[in-house]
Protein backbone atom coordinates (compact mmCIF):
# COMPACT_ATOMS: atom_id res chain seq x y z
CA UNK A 1 0.00 0.00 0.00
CA UNK A 2 2.65 2.20 1.17
CA UNK A 3 4.41 1.91 -2.69
CA UNK A 4 1.00 2.57 -4.18
CA UNK A 5 0.98 5.63 -2.33
CA UNK A 6 4.07 6.78 -2.73
CA UNK A 7 3.30 6.22 -6.33
CA UNK A 8 0.64 8.37 -6.69
CA UNK A 9 1.85 11.33 -4.70
CA UNK A 10 5.01 11.46 -7.52
CA UNK A 11 2.32 11.13 -10.33
CA UNK A 12 0.92 14.03 -8.73
CA UNK A 13 4.16 16.36 -8.96
CA UNK A 14 5.12 15.34 -12.19
CA UNK A 15 1.73 16.35 -13.45
CA UNK A 16 1.01 19.33 -11.67
CA UNK A 17 4.76 21.04 -12.04
CA UNK A 18 4.66 19.81 -16.10
CA UNK A 19 1.25 21.68 -15.64
CA UNK A 20 2.50 24.66 -14.16
CA UNK A 21 5.15 25.16 -16.02
CA UNK A 22 3.04 24.89 -19.74
CA UNK A 23 0.90 27.51 -18.13
CA UNK A 24 3.85 29.96 -17.92
CA UNK A 25 3.35 30.52 -13.91
CA UNK A 26 0.20 33.09 -14.91
CA UNK A 27 0.19 33.82 -10.71
CA UNK A 28 3.41 33.91 -10.19
CA UNK A 29 3.14 37.53 -8.51
CA UNK A 30 2.01 35.12 -5.44
CA UNK A 31 4.37 34.42 -2.03
CA UNK A 32 5.78 30.52 -1.47
CA UNK A 33 5.00 31.28 2.24
CA UNK A 34 1.44 31.85 1.40
CA UNK A 35 1.16 28.18 0.42
CA UNK A 36 1.66 26.95 3.51
CA UNK A 37 0.46 30.24 5.52
CA UNK A 38 -3.09 30.87 4.33
CA UNK A 39 -3.87 27.15 4.58
CA UNK A 40 -6.33 25.52 7.07
CA UNK A 41 -5.88 22.82 9.29
CA UNK A 42 -8.40 19.68 8.85
CA UNK A 43 -10.20 18.86 12.10
CA UNK A 44 -13.52 16.56 11.73
CA UNK A 45 -14.02 14.07 14.84
CA UNK A 46 -16.96 12.50 15.47
CA UNK A 47 -18.41 10.05 18.31
CA UNK A 48 -20.93 7.43 17.98
CA UNK A 49 -22.80 4.59 19.82
CA UNK A 50 -24.11 2.36 17.28
CA UNK A 51 -26.96 -0.40 18.39
CA UNK A 52 -28.63 -2.99 16.24
CA UNK A 53 -31.11 -5.58 16.83
CA UNK A 54 -31.20 -7.55 13.53
CA UNK A 55 -33.88 -10.51 14.21
CA UNK A 56 -31.53 -12.60 11.23
CA UNK A 57 -29.15 -12.50 14.06
CA UNK A 58 -28.39 -13.67 17.58
CA UNK A 59 -27.00 -11.29 19.11
CA UNK A 60 -27.52 -7.61 19.64
CA UNK A 61 -24.98 -5.40 18.48
CA UNK A 62 -23.66 -2.14 20.37
CA UNK A 63 -20.75 -0.41 18.66
CA UNK A 64 -19.07 2.38 19.92
CA UNK A 65 -16.97 4.60 17.88
CA UNK A 66 -14.51 7.30 17.50
CA UNK A 67 -13.28 9.36 14.54
CA UNK A 68 -10.51 11.36 13.98
CA UNK A 69 -9.56 12.89 10.91
CA UNK A 70 -6.65 15.26 11.11
CA UNK A 71 -4.70 17.21 8.30
CA UNK A 72 -4.15 19.86 6.32
CA UNK A 73 -5.34 22.36 2.87
CA UNK A 74 -2.76 24.68 1.76
CA UNK A 75 -3.67 28.14 -0.14
CA UNK A 76 -3.14 27.86 -3.73
CA UNK A 77 -0.06 28.67 -4.98
CA UNK A 78 0.47 29.79 -8.60
CA UNK A 79 -2.85 27.55 -8.81
CA UNK A 80 -1.40 24.69 -6.98
CA UNK A 81 -2.94 23.59 -3.52
CA UNK A 82 -2.36 20.21 -1.69
CA UNK A 83 -4.76 18.71 0.48
CA UNK A 84 -4.26 15.80 2.79
CA UNK A 85 -5.72 14.12 5.74
CA UNK A 86 -5.83 10.74 8.07
CA UNK A 87 -8.12 9.13 9.80
CA UNK A 88 -8.13 7.10 12.68
CA UNK A 89 -11.05 5.20 14.13
CA UNK A 90 -11.43 3.60 17.59
CA UNK A 91 -13.80 1.20 19.19
CA UNK A 92 -14.50 2.21 22.43
CA UNK A 93 -14.75 -0.19 24.99
CA UNK A 94 -15.90 -4.22 24.18
CA UNK A 95 -16.45 -4.38 20.45
CA UNK A 96 -19.87 -6.37 20.58
CA UNK A 97 -20.53 -6.13 16.93
CA UNK A 98 -19.68 -7.25 13.52
CA UNK A 99 -16.98 -4.48 12.34
CA UNK A 100 -16.43 -6.94 9.22
CA UNK A 101 -12.52 -7.38 10.00
CA UNK A 102 -13.11 -8.63 13.81
CA UNK A 103 -14.60 -12.08 12.75
CA UNK A 104 -17.48 -11.55 14.93
CA UNK A 105 -20.07 -12.70 12.70
CA UNK A 106 -22.96 -13.78 14.95
CA UNK A 107 -23.21 -10.15 15.78
CA UNK A 108 -25.23 -7.56 13.08
CA UNK A 109 -22.59 -5.51 11.03
CA UNK A 110 -21.67 -1.88 12.11
CA UNK A 111 -19.31 -1.32 9.50
CA UNK A 112 -16.78 0.63 11.00
CA UNK A 113 -13.31 -1.21 11.85
CA UNK A 114 -10.66 -0.01 14.16
CA UNK A 115 -8.55 1.22 11.66
CA UNK A 116 -5.40 4.34 10.76
CA UNK A 117 -5.33 4.74 6.91
CA UNK A 118 -4.49 7.60 4.89
CA UNK A 119 -8.23 9.19 3.72
CA UNK A 120 -6.94 11.69 1.27
CA UNK A 121 -3.65 13.21 -0.57
CA UNK A 122 -4.66 14.91 -3.25
CA UNK A 123 -2.91 17.72 -5.62
CA UNK A 124 -5.14 20.80 -7.44
CA UNK A 125 -4.27 22.75 -10.15
CA UNK A 126 -6.23 25.51 -11.10
CA UNK A 127 -5.07 26.59 -14.70
CA UNK A 128 -6.20 29.77 -16.72
CA UNK A 129 -8.39 28.09 -19.08
CA UNK A 130 -11.54 27.66 -16.04
CA UNK A 131 -10.29 23.89 -16.19
CA UNK A 132 -9.57 22.85 -12.64
CA UNK A 133 -7.22 19.18 -12.13
CA UNK A 134 -6.82 16.94 -9.25
CA UNK A 135 -4.56 14.25 -8.79
CA UNK A 136 -4.09 11.62 -5.96
CA UNK A 137 -6.82 10.52 -3.41
CA UNK A 138 -9.80 12.29 -3.50
CA UNK A 139 -13.18 12.79 -2.79
CA UNK A 140 -16.03 12.31 -5.23
CA UNK A 141 -19.82 13.67 -4.85
CA UNK A 142 -21.54 13.56 -8.32
CA UNK A 143 -25.23 15.16 -7.94
CA UNK A 144 -27.02 13.54 -5.04
CA UNK A 145 -24.68 11.22 -4.33
CA UNK A 146 -27.07 8.15 -5.25
CA UNK A 147 -24.77 6.85 -8.00
CA UNK A 148 -20.96 8.18 -6.85
CA UNK A 149 -20.69 9.62 -3.25
CA UNK A 150 -17.98 9.72 -0.24
CA UNK A 151 -20.45 7.41 1.92
CA UNK A 152 -19.90 10.21 4.46
CA UNK A 153 -21.90 8.23 7.19
CA UNK A 154 -19.50 5.76 7.99
CA UNK A 155 -16.63 6.46 9.93
CA UNK A 156 -13.59 6.10 7.73
CA UNK A 157 -15.33 7.46 4.17
CA UNK A 158 -14.79 6.29 0.53
CA UNK A 159 -11.86 8.04 -1.45
CA UNK A 160 -11.06 7.46 -4.68
CA UNK A 161 -7.52 7.30 -6.10
CA UNK A 162 -8.26 9.50 -9.78
CA UNK A 163 -7.45 12.18 -11.90
CA UNK A 164 -10.24 14.33 -11.93
CA UNK A 165 -10.74 17.44 -14.75
CA UNK A 166 -13.51 20.10 -13.80
CA UNK A 167 -13.83 22.69 -16.61
CA UNK A 168 -16.58 25.56 -16.04
CA UNK A 169 -15.69 27.59 -19.70
CA UNK A 170 -19.29 27.89 -20.53
CA UNK A 171 -21.22 29.88 -18.31
CA UNK A 172 -23.79 28.23 -15.93
CA UNK A 173 -22.17 24.41 -17.23
CA UNK A 174 -19.88 22.38 -14.88
CA UNK A 175 -18.07 19.21 -17.07
CA UNK A 176 -16.54 16.92 -15.06
CA UNK A 177 -14.17 13.78 -16.15
CA UNK A 178 -12.78 11.46 -13.41
CA UNK A 179 -10.79 8.37 -14.03
CA UNK A 180 -10.62 6.00 -11.20
CA UNK A 181 -7.46 3.88 -10.39
CA UNK A 182 -8.80 2.64 -7.24
CA UNK A 183 -11.96 3.09 -4.76
CA UNK A 184 -11.05 3.08 -1.45
CA UNK A 185 -13.86 1.84 0.78
CA UNK A 186 -14.99 2.57 4.03
CA UNK A 187 -13.73 -0.89 5.65
CA UNK A 188 -10.48 0.35 5.31
CA UNK A 189 -6.71 -1.15 4.05
CA UNK A 190 -7.43 -4.80 3.09
CA UNK A 191 -6.65 -7.14 6.25
CA UNK A 192 -4.27 -10.12 5.69
CA UNK A 193 -7.12 -12.50 5.19
CA UNK A 194 -9.47 -11.19 2.23
CA UNK A 195 -12.48 -13.44 2.93
CA UNK A 196 -13.39 -12.92 6.38
CA UNK A 197 -14.71 -9.59 5.33
CA UNK A 198 -15.68 -7.55 2.53
CA UNK A 199 -12.76 -5.88 0.21
CA UNK A 200 -10.91 -2.87 1.46
CA UNK A 201 -10.71 -1.68 -2.27
CA UNK A 202 -11.33 -2.30 -5.35
CA UNK A 203 -9.13 -2.20 -8.17
CA UNK A 204 -10.37 0.03 -11.30
CA UNK A 205 -10.46 0.59 -14.54
CA UNK A 206 -13.19 3.33 -14.77
CA UNK A 207 -14.18 6.30 -16.05
CA UNK A 208 -16.71 8.65 -15.11
CA UNK A 209 -18.79 11.84 -17.14
CA UNK A 210 -20.78 14.33 -15.60
CA UNK A 211 -22.62 17.56 -16.80
CA UNK A 212 -24.33 19.93 -14.36
CA UNK A 213 -26.61 23.14 -16.02
CA UNK A 214 -27.70 25.40 -13.35
CA UNK A 215 -28.61 28.54 -15.29
CA UNK A 216 -32.16 28.89 -14.88
CA UNK A 217 -33.36 30.03 -11.52
CA UNK A 218 -34.07 27.15 -9.23
CA UNK A 219 -33.57 24.45 -12.27
CA UNK A 220 -30.71 22.16 -12.42
CA UNK A 221 -30.49 19.06 -14.66
CA UNK A 222 -27.34 16.91 -15.03
CA UNK A 223 -26.25 14.14 -17.48
CA UNK A 224 -24.05 11.49 -16.24
CA UNK A 225 -22.36 8.38 -17.91
CA UNK A 226 -20.40 5.79 -14.95
CA UNK A 227 -18.45 3.19 -16.97
CA UNK A 228 -17.34 1.51 -14.28
CA UNK A 229 -14.40 -1.29 -14.79
CA UNK A 230 -13.94 -3.08 -11.32
CA UNK A 231 -11.97 -6.22 -9.60
CA UNK A 232 -10.60 -7.46 -6.38
CA UNK A 233 -8.09 -10.04 -5.67
CA UNK A 234 -9.17 -12.80 -3.08
CA UNK A 235 -11.07 -16.08 -3.06
CA UNK A 236 -12.80 -16.91 -6.69
CA UNK A 237 -16.60 -16.29 -5.47
CA UNK A 238 -15.42 -12.54 -4.51
CA UNK A 239 -13.55 -11.62 -7.32
CA UNK A 240 -16.76 -12.95 -9.31
CA UNK A 241 -18.85 -11.02 -7.15
CA UNK A 242 -17.31 -8.13 -7.92
CA UNK A 243 -16.78 -8.06 -11.66
CA UNK A 244 -20.72 -8.40 -11.44
CA UNK A 245 -20.37 -4.36 -10.71
CA UNK A 246 -18.82 -3.56 -13.47
CA UNK A 247 -21.42 -1.79 -15.58
CA UNK A 248 -22.15 1.21 -17.64
CA UNK A 249 -24.83 3.40 -16.40
CA UNK A 250 -26.04 6.37 -18.41
CA UNK A 251 -29.06 8.60 -17.42
CA UNK A 252 -30.02 12.37 -16.00
CA UNK A 253 -31.95 13.74 -13.27
CA UNK A 254 -33.93 16.73 -13.24
CA UNK A 255 -34.84 19.67 -10.39
CA UNK A 256 -37.42 22.19 -10.35
CA UNK A 257 -37.60 24.42 -7.04
CA UNK A 258 -40.11 27.71 -7.19
CA UNK A 259 -42.04 30.08 -5.33
CA UNK A 260 -45.98 29.26 -4.93
CA UNK A 261 -47.41 32.04 -2.74
CA UNK A 262 -45.77 33.72 -0.22
CA UNK A 263 -43.94 31.70 2.37
CA UNK A 264 -44.86 28.36 0.44
CA UNK A 265 -42.58 27.00 -1.96
CA UNK A 266 -42.13 24.07 -4.08
CA UNK A 267 -40.38 21.50 -5.75
CA UNK A 268 -40.38 18.49 -8.00
CA UNK A 269 -37.37 15.65 -9.02
CA UNK A 270 -37.16 13.31 -11.53
CA UNK A 271 -34.25 11.16 -12.77
CA UNK A 272 -33.80 8.00 -15.46
CA UNK A 273 -30.71 5.70 -15.87
CA UNK A 274 -30.64 2.60 -18.08
CA UNK A 275 -27.25 0.22 -16.56
CA UNK A 276 -25.83 -2.39 -19.09
CA UNK A 277 -22.95 -4.76 -18.02
CA UNK A 278 -19.52 -3.49 -18.88
CA UNK A 279 -15.73 -4.98 -19.82
CA UNK A 280 -15.22 -8.31 -17.55
CA UNK A 281 -19.37 -8.55 -16.17
CA UNK A 282 -20.09 -11.48 -16.85
CA UNK A 283 -23.70 -11.13 -16.83
CA UNK A 284 -26.38 -10.04 -19.81
CA UNK A 285 -27.22 -6.52 -18.09
CA UNK A 286 -30.29 -4.18 -19.13
CA UNK A 287 -32.06 -2.47 -15.95
CA UNK A 288 -33.95 0.63 -15.70
CA UNK A 289 -33.54 3.14 -12.52
CA UNK A 290 -36.02 6.35 -11.88
CA UNK A 291 -37.50 8.67 -9.52
CA UNK A 292 -40.38 11.06 -9.54
CA UNK A 293 -40.69 12.93 -6.34
CA UNK A 294 -42.79 16.03 -4.95
CA UNK A 295 -42.51 18.44 -1.71
CA UNK A 296 -43.56 21.63 -0.33
CA UNK A 297 -41.92 23.68 2.24
CA UNK A 298 -43.59 26.70 4.58
CA UNK A 299 -42.52 28.03 7.71
CA UNK A 300 -39.37 25.42 8.76
CA UNK A 301 -41.25 22.84 7.52
CA UNK A 302 -40.98 20.69 4.68
CA UNK A 303 -42.87 17.87 2.98
CA UNK A 304 -41.65 15.29 0.36
CA UNK A 305 -43.37 12.32 -1.22
CA UNK A 306 -41.50 10.00 -3.39
CA UNK A 307 -41.37 7.00 -5.43
CA UNK A 308 -37.86 5.56 -6.68
CA UNK A 309 -37.90 2.33 -8.82
CA UNK A 310 -34.52 0.25 -9.34
CA UNK A 311 -34.74 -2.94 -11.72
CA UNK A 312 -34.03 -6.51 -11.55
CA UNK A 313 -33.88 -9.45 -13.56
CA UNK A 314 -33.90 -12.35 -10.94
CA UNK A 315 -29.92 -12.67 -11.27
CA UNK A 316 -28.73 -9.47 -10.37
CA UNK A 317 -30.35 -6.05 -8.81
CA UNK A 318 -29.66 -2.80 -10.55
CA UNK A 319 -25.79 -1.98 -9.07
CA UNK A 320 -24.43 0.96 -7.12
CA UNK A 321 -21.29 0.08 -5.94
CA UNK A 322 -19.67 3.93 -5.77
CA UNK A 323 -22.80 5.83 -4.03
CA UNK A 324 -22.90 7.09 -0.79
CA UNK A 325 -26.25 4.23 0.52
CA UNK A 326 -27.09 5.13 3.73
CA UNK A 327 -29.45 8.05 3.08
CA UNK A 328 -31.21 6.18 0.29
CA UNK A 329 -34.04 2.94 0.50
CA UNK A 330 -33.89 3.32 4.63
CA UNK A 331 -31.69 4.50 7.85
CA UNK A 332 -31.68 0.29 8.24
CA UNK A 333 -29.57 0.22 5.76
CA UNK A 334 -31.13 -3.28 4.60
CA UNK A 335 -31.10 -2.66 0.62
CA UNK A 336 -26.73 -1.69 0.21
CA UNK A 337 -27.20 -4.02 -2.25
CA UNK A 338 -30.07 -4.33 -4.72
CA UNK A 339 -32.46 -7.22 -4.23
CA UNK A 340 -32.00 -9.42 -7.40
CA UNK A 341 -35.88 -9.02 -8.22
CA UNK A 342 -35.33 -5.44 -7.89
CA UNK A 343 -36.51 -2.23 -5.43
CA UNK A 344 -39.31 -0.38 -5.47
CA UNK A 345 -39.64 2.26 -2.72
CA UNK A 346 -42.73 4.47 -2.00
CA UNK A 347 -41.74 6.61 0.52
CA UNK A 348 -43.12 10.36 2.66
CA UNK A 349 -40.54 12.25 4.11
CA UNK A 350 -41.43 15.54 6.93
CA UNK A 351 -38.69 17.86 8.75
CA UNK A 352 -39.09 20.91 10.65
CA UNK A 353 -36.55 22.86 11.28
CA UNK A 354 -36.55 25.63 14.44
CA UNK A 355 -33.60 28.23 13.79
CA UNK A 356 -32.22 30.15 16.57
CA UNK A 357 -33.36 27.58 18.50
CA UNK A 358 -31.92 28.25 22.24
CA UNK A 359 -29.34 30.97 20.80
CA UNK A 360 -28.17 28.12 19.05
CA UNK A 361 -27.32 27.43 15.28
CA UNK A 362 -30.73 25.14 14.97
CA UNK A 363 -32.97 22.29 15.53
CA UNK A 364 -34.56 19.85 12.98
CA UNK A 365 -36.86 16.75 13.62
CA UNK A 366 -36.99 13.74 10.60
CA UNK A 367 -39.51 11.57 10.02
CA UNK A 368 -39.79 9.39 7.43
CA UNK A 369 -42.02 6.22 6.27
CA UNK A 370 -40.76 3.70 3.27
CA UNK A 371 -42.44 0.96 1.58
CA UNK A 372 -41.01 -1.60 -0.21
CA UNK A 373 -41.69 -4.29 -3.01
CA UNK A 374 -39.56 -5.94 -5.67
CA UNK A 375 -39.62 -4.24 -9.07
CA UNK A 376 -40.17 -7.37 -11.44
CA UNK A 377 -42.81 -9.10 -9.18
CA UNK A 378 -44.24 -6.21 -7.35
CA UNK A 379 -44.13 -8.44 -4.55
CA UNK A 380 -43.66 -6.53 -1.03
CA UNK A 381 -40.53 -6.57 1.28
CA UNK A 382 -41.50 -4.93 3.74
CA UNK A 383 -41.68 -1.47 5.58
CA UNK A 384 -39.84 1.09 7.50
CA UNK A 385 -39.98 4.19 9.81
CA UNK A 386 -36.99 6.51 10.51
CA UNK A 387 -36.79 9.35 12.85
CA UNK A 388 -34.28 11.61 13.87
CA UNK A 389 -33.68 14.66 15.77
CA UNK A 390 -30.56 17.12 15.31
CA UNK A 391 -29.41 19.93 17.33
CA UNK A 392 -26.42 22.36 15.58
CA UNK A 393 -24.91 24.22 18.34
CA UNK A 394 -23.29 26.33 15.36
CA UNK A 395 -21.32 25.41 12.44
CA UNK A 396 -19.25 23.27 13.53
CA UNK A 397 -20.46 21.55 16.34
CA UNK A 398 -23.86 18.84 16.54
CA UNK A 399 -25.47 16.25 17.78
CA UNK A 400 -27.76 13.45 16.57
CA UNK A 401 -30.23 11.33 17.86
CA UNK A 402 -31.90 8.79 15.20
CA UNK A 403 -33.70 5.14 14.71
CA UNK A 404 -34.86 3.43 12.25
CA UNK A 405 -37.06 0.49 12.73
CA UNK A 406 -37.38 -1.89 9.56
CA UNK A 407 -40.65 -4.42 9.45
CA UNK A 408 -39.79 -7.46 7.13
CA UNK A 409 -42.25 -9.35 5.22
CA UNK A 410 -40.61 -12.53 6.93
CA UNK A 411 -38.00 -14.52 5.34
CA UNK A 412 -39.80 -17.22 4.11
CA UNK A 413 -42.84 -15.01 2.27
CA UNK A 414 -39.07 -14.24 -0.28
CA UNK A 415 -38.60 -10.69 2.10
CA UNK A 416 -35.91 -9.78 5.08
CA UNK A 417 -35.85 -9.90 9.23
CA UNK A 418 -36.86 -7.16 10.85
CA UNK A 419 -33.82 -4.89 12.25
CA UNK A 420 -34.30 -1.50 14.30
CA UNK A 421 -31.35 0.33 14.72
CA UNK A 422 -30.43 3.56 16.92
CA UNK A 423 -27.90 6.11 17.31
CA UNK A 424 -26.39 8.98 19.09
CA UNK A 425 -23.74 11.12 17.77
CA UNK A 426 -21.53 14.04 18.84
CA UNK A 427 -19.51 15.81 15.77
CA UNK A 428 -16.80 18.44 15.90
CA UNK A 429 -15.70 20.01 12.21
CA UNK A 430 -13.18 22.64 12.35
Amino acid sequence: MQNRIGGHAAFCLVVTIGLFAASGGAHAGQSLSDWLEQGKLVVDTRVRYEGVDDQSKALYANAATLRARLGFETAAWNGLSLAFDFDEVFAIGATDYNSTRNGKTAYPTVGDPSLTALNRLQLTYATGFDTKIVVGRQRLQFGDQRFVGNSGWRQHEQTFDALTLVNNSVQDLTLTYSYVDRVNRVYGPNNPTPAAGPAGHFDSNSHLFNALYAGAPGFRLEGYAYLLDLSQKGPPSAVLATSKLSTATYGARAEYRAALTEGLNGQINGAFAHQTNYAGNPLSISLDYWLAEGGLSTHGFTGLVGYEAMGGNGTIGFSTPLASLHPFDGLANLFLTTPVDGLDDLYVKGSYAVPGFFNMKSLTATLAYHDFKADRTGVGIGSEWDASLELAVDQKLSFLLGTAAYDGAGIGAGGFAGKKVVWLQAAYKY
